[in-house]
């Protein structure tokens, strides 16, 4: 199989990536699927939603605002640290299907020792996963106003 870039073939290029897609977002779909709803299940049983409920809201705004927010805090946190075994499992991907990207400079890289390389990848896998953090903790008191950075 033959690398289709996507500037010359962009249809080709998205049919030559659903499987590799599937395959790496498959690898956490279960598992946040189940916790998704065992966190909506659990909030849905509160007192304010409860509440809510006799306030006459109506039931999107009462999933929506109330209850969505405050089961997603676990969900997020699990999203978040699958990250670094996304980025890791790209690598191995990219070799299966071959396929251009990190992952794949990174074995070069490995297989000729070429250190600069391999140190700047790491560099930037390691940027990646840091961010990563940074949004997961943004988007925690985005999710909940209770909690405050200063």
């Amino acid at each position: 199989m033959v690398y289709i870039p996507f500037v010359k073939n962009p249809m080709g290029n998205l049919g030559m990536m659903i499987i590799p897609a599937a395959i790496l977002g498959s690898q956490q779909t279960g598992s946040t699927m189940r916790m998704t709803r065992t966190m909506m299940l659990e909030t849905l049983r509160q007192d304010y939603i409860r509440t809510a409920w006799s306030k006459g809201l109506s039931e999107r705004i009462v999933v929506t605002r109330h209850a969505m927010k405050n089961a997603l805090i676990p969900v997020v946190t699990m999203v978040g640290s699958g990250i670094p075994s996304l980025v890791g499992g790209a690598v191995i991907i990219e070799q299966i299907f071959n396929l251009p990207g990190m992952g794949r400079l990174m074995m070069d890289a490995l297989q000729t020792r070429d250190y600069p390389i391999i140190s700047a990848v790491n560099v930037i896998m390691a940027t990646i996963v840091i961010a990563n953090n940074l949004l997961i903790d943004l988007t925690y008191g985005w999710l909940d106003p209770r909690i405050h950075y200063k």
